[in-house]
């Protein structure tokens, strides 16, 4: 090990010198303590034994420099005092001396005292290394992680349709940029409207997820799916025992599983009127009971309601709250239908093309002038669904190189054909094949012809909104159907 021995006196350097070239180290001996100290800043020494008492620098004088410089701040440094001068020691070993020895030295003491400041210096650049390998492998690690994240990012917003939103028309663009800035106010209600088909959740995943991606939880409630009996503990929750049949334990409702995320409410159009001022009061308060519960829960998610009906017609219906939905529009959301979308068409049906094509193996690998013609004059009545619907379809019963309009036959077949059934098709009230009804006898006499159920359904709901001069109310009272079950069927 190399030492740097320092002492202004020539016969104890020399003798420190002579024994620790025995025991097999290499001393480098200064009489100037500004010498060494110097010649210390540039070569760095594992072990620095330095006398007390010297001319121009003094010993404490000297750790403090050596532990201030960047060379040799690691050193051990062990200082040699004179007998009585235990303060002195004290005082280097609170100011970062490693030992010290006393006057006259005894050479067993040198011998076992550097003997561990080499173990000492050993287990220092151990370490180092191990740090440092430590510190490698962490940066590596950690590069390898950020890139599986950003895969399973990427993978995530494929999935939920993220990667797949098209933005070339105007309109969209500025439905796109009003969903990111709403990410960043998750205290903002929001309500995205639109076209059955038009992609309301996938715009809702935007606004959840922003422009990169959110790990909290997207918890999604489709209003018309659930009875309306059971609307308020699904979204609610319930404490056990609120109601006949329910879970011993209590269930937490949609309202609770969604945390700090976003609570996503399809169809809201659907949620049961007496529970919407529910709905209110939990945007207004940031807090909800379960259904049968005492202790106030708090609500710190995002709440989004989407819809494909005109819910500012509802309200005027008196079949959606006006308060409710004036809260919910606070952060509104309308996406234009694909048939307004022209210069979106060719580059959402490439994008759909390439994805059914890495799933179904096929050849496809572009799209024809005269394929994106036919797409571009479409109708889209079922709009981004009806799309990817229909490039499935192609892909699924055809291969080729180039998706061409003779693979896409049966989109203008199919909607000649329902055109046609619907013009052709007579009504019932004027083939005549409305059946009779009498309500007292309890008897149904069916015409000898064929008849359409629905169109039956549809001319008696008319005559009934007819009977009472177009009161909803009172037609659906007179139907035994609720007003929600009445509007769907005229919408």
């Amino acid at each position: 090990m190399r030492i740097l021995i320092v002492d202004d006196n020539p016969t104890s350097l020399q003798s420190l010198s002579v024994v620790l070239t025995d025991l097999g180290h290499q001393p480098s001996t200064f009489s100037d303590p500004v010498a060494a100290l110097n010649h210390a800043k540039e070569s760095y020494y594992p072990l620095i034994i330095t006398d007390i008492k010297m001319p121009m620098l003094d010993g404490l004088s000297l750790l403090a420099e050596l532990k201030a410089c960047e060379t040799s701040k690691r050193s051990d440094v062990i200082i040699i005092t004179g007998h009585g001068d235990m303060d002195t020691a004290i005082a280097a070993l609170r100011n970062g001396a490693y030992d010290y020895l006393n006057k006259p030295i005894n050479a067993r003491e040198l011998a076992a005292v550097v003997e561990r400041s080499f173990e000492h210096q050993n287990l220092l650049f151990e370490n180092k290394d191990l740090k440092q390998n430590m510190e490698e492998r962490v940066a590596l690690a950690k590069e390898s992680l950020q890139e599986d994240l950003e895969k399973m990012r990427s993978q995530l917003r494929n999935v939920s349709g993220i990667g797949e939103i098209i933005s070339g028309s105007q309109r969209m663009q500025e439905v796109i940029r009003d969903a990111t800035i709403f990410h960043h106010e998750p205290d903002v209600p929001i309500l995205i409207e639109g076209e059955t088909g038009t992609g309301k959740e996938v715009i809702a995943r935007l606004v959840h997820h922003g422009d990169t991606h959110c790990d909290r939880p997207f918890v999604a409630l489709n209003c018309s799916a659930i009875a309306e009996s059971l609307f308020e503990s699904e979204l609610f929750g319930y404490e056990a025992g609120a109601y006949t049949g329910s879970r011993a334990g209590g269930s937490a409702g949609k309202l609770e599983l969604a945390g700090n995320g976003t609570l996503f409410l399809d169809e809201i159009a659907e949620m049961p009127l007496h529970l919407q001022p529910k709905l209110l009061r939990v945007l207004e308060d940031r807090s909800f009971y379960r259904v049968g519960g005492l202790q106030k829960k708090e609500f710190t998610a995002r709440i989004i309601g989407a819809g494909n009906k005109n819910l500012e017609l509802m309200v005027e219906e008196g079949l959606f709250r006006r308060d409710l939905y004036h809260r919910l529009t606070v952060g509104h959301l309308r996406l234009p239908p694909l048939r307004e979308r022209q210069k979106d068409i060719a580059e959402m049906a490439a994008l759909f093309l390439r994805k059914q094509v890495v799933r179904k193996g096929k050849n496809f690998s572009s799209i024809a002038p005269e394929t994106i013609e036919t797409l571009s004059k479409y109708s889209w009545p079922g709009n981004v669904r009806e799309l990817e619907n229909t490039i499935e379809r192609a892909v699924l019963i055809h291969d080729d190189t180039v998706l061409r309009p003779k693979h896409i036959e049966f989109l203008n077949t199919n909607r000649s054909a329902q055109i046609s059934a619907r013009e052709n098709s007579p009504s019932l009230s004027e083939s005549g094949a409305m059946p009779s009804i009498d309500v007292n006898s309890s008897t149904i006499i069916l015409p000898d012809t064929p008849f359409s159920l629905e169109d039956l359904t549809q001319s008696v709901i008319h005559a009934a909104l007819k009977k009472f001069n177009g009161n909803k109310s009172k037609t659906a009272s007179y139907l035994g159907i609720s007003r929600y079950a009445l509007y769907r069927r005229l919408s």
